[in-house]
């Protein structure tokens, strides 16, 4: 039989098995703090609203040197350039208070209400500028 002197000192099998399962233990509870996923979301969210509400900057400039829709009623015409990012995001310019889910055709009503929109998944952000009265309005959904 084997007896332990008392110079020899180490750690037990089992004392190693509590210490790892006390470390993954922790590290699934800053994980799940942290949550990646919901961070990522949250960031393309707010680079969606960005971006909107920069489309929207340009639709109010190009209504405020015209008092003709039909001359801001495509991206080109009021000025837009449509983002890349974030990834999956769609963009629209229509002539509607409520937009489509597809750019509108151009010649639109003289006073019409031209309307932006970012959306991304069941996030959306709109925005739209009305000729006859010459006023913005914004808004959002998630």
């Amino acid at each position: 039989m084997h007896t332990m002197r008392s110079s020899e000192q180490g750690f037990t099998l089992i004392e190693l098995l509590i210490v790892i399962v006390i470390i993954g233990i922790l590290a699934g509870v800053v994980l799940a703090v942290i949550n990646p996923a919901q961070q990522q979301l949250k960031a393309n969210q707010s680079v969606l609203r960005s971006s909107t509400e920069k489309m929207c900057l340009a639709l109010q400039a190009c209504g405020t040197t015209t008092t003709d829709a039909n001359q801001c009623d495509t991206k080109a015409e009021a000025g837009i350039t449509v983002p890349a990012v974030p990834v999956g995001a769609s963009y629209f310019l229509s002539d509607s208070t409520n937009p489509a889910t597809s750019d509108s055709s151009a010649n639109v009503a003289t006073t019409a209400t031209v309307a932006v929109r970012g959306a991304l998944g069941t996030c959306t952000y709109d925005c739209n500028y009305n000729f006859a009265s010459a006023t913005p309005s914004a808004g959002m959904t998630m």
